[in-house]
């Protein structure tokens, strides 16, 4: 079991520095960065800094900003071609490994050799966070089993067994947000192929890079819903009504995030995020 860790970085070299500290720090040996900071470098430089000459970072900088989910996937092919990785640990650059957390991977992949996916509770934002549940007809989310709603693991870390997950793993349509629920969606036929474990293994700070509350946050959301309506659908007549009962729960959502944030960006993020998610289906 060749174990690789691999990261996105966006212009953030100091929580990168840390994540990466973290990784060393359980024993992985090697890890691949996929800078999509897209400016030119000069963040990479920054997190080369930190690292020196360390041979077992290996950062790869990309010409633009792919998103998460083509970023992903193209930094899982570099951890094979290049490190002849057979499983890789995913990591936010927001996040860092607690003790043991290696080990414990590592044993249960070897109990469940038939899992592709490996999950885990997350400490997110100072709160003890499992499964996620996505409800597709209103685009809700619950913390524990609902009506309609699908179990998925958060994309902020994940133990990926290469040989045994779709390639590509992400759909590449979401840019950010979005697209964890989409592979849980595909998973859910396949009982054996995701594994989630009880334990706490992770911190993750949440939405470091694209800011909680900014209007990438909200715009991306917003594109994500949509996208996700017409991902989950089983036939047109379903999509459009995921869309037509998506209106109001957005609606509300701008206007709750709104006061909360004191902003009207969620409000702006309605129309920007809409025209992302046709955009993004078009590629």
């Amino acid at each position: 079991m060749r174990v690789v860790g691999l990261m996105l970085n966006y212009r953030d070299a100091s929580r990168s520095g840390a994540c990466i500290r973290s990784l060393f720090d359980e024993g992985i040996e090697h890890v691949v960065v996929w800078d999509n900071s897209a400016d030119g470098g000069l963040s990479a430089q920054s997190l080369r800094a930190i690292h020196g000459k360390d041979p077992r970072v290996i950062i790869h900088v990309s010409d633009e900003n792919l998103g998460f989910a083509a970023g992903v996937n193209r930094g899982l092919k570099l951890c094979a071609a290049k490190l002849g990785a057979t499983d890789v640990l995913l990591i936010n650059n927001d996040a860092v490994l607690m003790s043991g957390a290696l080990k414990t991977f590592e044993y249960a992949a070897r109990a469940r050799p038939e899992a592709g996916i490996i999950s885990m509770d997350v400490e997110h934002a100072g709160h003890r966070q499992g499964p996620m549940y996505y409800q597709r007809w209103f685009g809700l989310q619950f913390k524990g089993p609902s009506w309609g709603a699908f179990a998925y693991a958060s994309g902020s870390c994940l133990w990926i067994a290469l040989g045994r997950v779709p390639s590509p793993l992400l759909d590449e349509e979401f840019f950010m947000y979005g697209e964890d629920c989409e592979l849980g969606w595909r998973l859910r036929s396949n009982v054996n192929a995701w594994v989630h474990l009880p334990s706490c293994l992770v911190k993750h700070e949440g939405s470091a890079a694209s800011g909680m509350g900014s209007p990438f946050y909200e715009a991306r959301m917003v594109a994500a819903h949509l996208l996700l309506a017409r991902k989950l659908a089983s036939s047109s007549v379903q999509k459009y009504a995921f869309y037509a009962l998506r209106v109001p729960v957005l609606l509300a959502r701008a206007l709750v995030r709104s006061l909360r944030h004191r902003s009207l960006e969620p409000w702006r993020a309605l129309s920007t995020g809409t025209r992302w998610s046709r955009v993004r289906g078009q590629d």
